[in-house]
């Protein structure tokens, strides 16, 4: 069963079919489909068909609710029959929308780009309801990032195209019309300023709305003047060319998004986070809804209602059989109003208790750490961006454990988070990292009311982003020793994490386990142990244990990923190794002499089942921050038999994916890059 806080980030493109179905597309779990108006989201992976993680367009048929569409970093994906299987039809090209004709369901159109970060736009078109696609454009600029396409309701021959920039590639920020089925193309408003985003009306195709920018929303984008003169809104009869500028909602220049009914004109405004309201063409406005009154989730009003990452035009999904009802994504989160824009809450969270959240199945988190507390019930989670989290009920409910003193702009509700480790024996001590970016200073706290008190404990800990935190289980309980790597050197307590001494000066260690006397350290620099509690070191194992990088928690990094003890014997441990040539290791004299029982180069993490040794557990991913779908990923897996025989465990799992592993008393978590967390029970 799937579980976490929901949300996480980021999701590129959302919309909504003439059914009612929902598609939420995110740059790390592919997609997510929901058929109950966001209440709950099903994961849409590999196996639903799909091969790559990136999903930055979506798109419906018109009539046939069975008919739905991906695009992706790797062409357009196909449905016939929901969502429940997807095959490519289009292959090769960063895709960045697809609409199909509601005259001519026949005809459909979809933007690309040769490469994800790549302008050189092109236009393709189906006639046969999407199964084959031909490219038509001509005579577009080919410094355009294309965004957001609509197709005229009456003549399936006339499509728009809006311009701007996403989070990858920029170029001019403008709109453009083609009369022929997309193979000659002009530019409407020109002279207008930089074009924000565009509408048709409703009520009269051959009328639109578009904004311009007034300033830049996103501090990210490069392509936007700081200054563009713009942020306002017009009514344009496209044929003729006639222009008309409305007048200011608010009675300022803003950046808007635009949302026309049939009876009535509604704008999003971005930089205040508001819904004004005009029921006479734009000639006068009405506030009817700001985020003061809005609900945001676990999340603080800082960062709640933002722009989609897909771009800003890509931010809003209105629902065609209801005017009032409008779904907004921005980086890490999906809100829906129900009652045009009045009040705005959460698609993605539930709150089950005060302070307490389920999520609703959207999740795109980047998990590190999981660790389980000594009560058997609470259960802790590292997370990039979210920083920390705790759940008291096993994984029913969650709330944030950050530290707001040391998470800098996120506050209480996000950080990043590399460390963790619970202690064995006594509830509700526990340790971790936290920064403001993973790649800032950070610092090791301990807590001993389960996470809702922190106080730091990194005396001589350099500030390098830490990883590989591990409480020698023999160690006294009251003055227990750890030890944890930062800056690739290993470190060591003997107090209980009060104070650190460093012990290995490695230059390439990321994990450590230690038990009595016993430690190991490793990562890209390799294997190395000693027999004396820390003092003194030695390099073991093949040299398939070194790796490269130092980026440990990025893409590009290989080495030693993993050590684990046997519980029952204290001679034998397994070591993980990510990378090529990796796979699971073997020792059963202290780290004297290595085999490899498997190979996996995407292999994280490894576990002994507590109560039956010869039940292994392994975590292969060869997703984790950015994504990137290999059929080699093999998600969880499961030995009974010491190693030699294996089968997967991944059913539920939308992407064979596993990050890290916990082995509970009554069930085993993974961790799962995109999906985040999840449990099932133990045999």
């Amino acid at each position: 069963m799937r579980t976490g806080p929901g949300g996480g980030g980021a999701f590129q493109a959302i919309g909504v079919g003439p059914t009612g179905v929902l598609l939420l597309g995110s740059d790390l779990s592919g997609a997510y489909l929901s058929k109950d108006g966001g209440r709950r989201w099903t994961a849409i992976g590999a196996e639903q068909g799909l091969t790559t993680t990136h999903v930055d367009a979506v798109g419906f048929d018109p009539e046939d609710p069975d008919l739905l569409y991906l695009g992706t970093e790797e062409g357009l994906f196909r449905s016939t029959d929901g969502g429940r299987h997807f095959e490519r039809v289009l292959a090769g090209g960063y895709v960045t929308d697809v609409r199909f004709s509601a005259s001519d369901p026949a005809i459909g159109y979809l933007a690309l780009h040769p490469e994800y970060d790549a302008t050189e736009p092109e236009v393709y078109k189906t006639e046969d309801r999407g199964k084959t696609w031909e490219r038509v454009d001509v005579d577009l600029p080919r410094n355009l990032r294309l965004l957001k396409l609509a197709v005229h309701p009456e003549d399936p021959d006339v499509v728009f195209a809006l311009a701007g920039e996403d989070r990858f590639a920029c170029g001019e920020a403008a709109l453009f019309v083609s009369e022929d089925g997309g193979r000659r193309w002009r530019r409407l408003g020109g002279g207008l300023g930089q074009v924000m985003d565009f509408a048709l009306d409703p009520a009269d195709p051959d009328l639109l709305y578009l904004s311009t920018y007034g300033d830049v929303w996103d501090p990210g984008y490069a392509c936007i003047a700081d200054d563009p003169g713009g942020g306002h809104l017009y009514r344009v009869r496209w044929r003729s060319g006639g222009v008309a500028r409305l007048a200011d909602p608010g009675g300022e220049a803003r950046n808007l998004l635009l949302w026309p009914g049939p009876d009535r004109l509604r704008v999003v405004d971005l930089d205040a986070r508001a819904v004004f309201e005009s029921e006479d063409g734009g000639a006068r406005w009405t506030l009817v809804g700001e985020r003061s009154a809005w609900e945001y989730g676990w999340t603080g009003e800082d960062h709640a209602y933002g722009a989609s990452y897909g771009g800003d035009a890509k931010t809003l999904a209105p629902d065609p059989r209801d005017p009032d009802r409008l779904f907004w994504i921005d980086s890490q989160f999906v809100y829906v109003t129900e009652d045009g824009g009045r009040r705005f809450g959460p698609a993605y969270t539930d709150e089950v208790a005060p302070g307490r959240w389920r999520s609703r199945g959207a999740d795109n988190v980047v998990p590190f750490e999981i660790a389980l507390d000594a009560d058997g019930r609470h259960v802790y989670l590292a997370y990039a961006d979210l920083g920390c989290f705790v759940s008291p009920d096993a994984g029913e409910s969650w709330q944030p454990c950050n530290d707001p003193r040391f998470t800098g702009s996120w506050g209480r509700v996000g950080g990043n988070s590399l460390a963790l480790a619970a202690d064995p024996a006594r509830p509700g001590v526990v340790w971790i990292s936290q920064a403001e970016e993973i790649e800032s200073a950070h610092t090791l706290l301990k807590s001993t009311d389960h996470g809702a008190h922190w106080r730091p404990a990194n005396a001589g800990l350099p500030a390098d982003p830490p990883s590989g935190l591990s409480v020698d289980p023999l160690s006294p309980e009251d003055r227990r020793v750890l030890f944890v790597t930062a800056g690739g050197d290993v470190y060591r307590s003997t107090d209980d994490g009060e104070s650190w001494d460093r012990v290995l000066t490695c230059g390439g260690c990321r994990h450590t386990a230690a038990r009595g006397g016993l430690v190991f350290a490793g990562g890209e620099a390799g294997l190395f142990r000693s027999t004396d509690g820390g003092d003194h070191w030695e390099r073991v194992g093949p040299a398939a244990f070194a790796g490269e990088g130092d980026a440990f928690w990025d893409t590009g990094w290989s080495g030693v990923a993993a050590i684990r003890f046997d519980p029952g014997d204290p001679d034998r441990l397994l070591v993980a190794v990510f990378g090529a040539g990796g796979g699971l290791f073997e020792s059963r004299d202290a780290g004297e002499s290595w085999r490899r029982l498997l190979a996996d180069d995407y292999l994280w993490d490894v576990a002994f089942d507590p109560e039956n040794p010869d039940r292994i557990y392994l975590a292969s991913a060869s997703a984790l921050y950015h994504g990137g779908y290999d059929p080699a990923s093999k998600g969880v897996r499961v030995s009974e038999d010491g190693g030699r025989t294996w089968q997967d465990l991944n059913q539920g799992l939308a992407w064979p994916f596993a990050r890290r592993l916990a082995v509970g008393e009554e069930a085993l978590w993974v961790l799962a890059p995109g999906l985040g967390a999840a449990w099932r029970p133990r045999p």
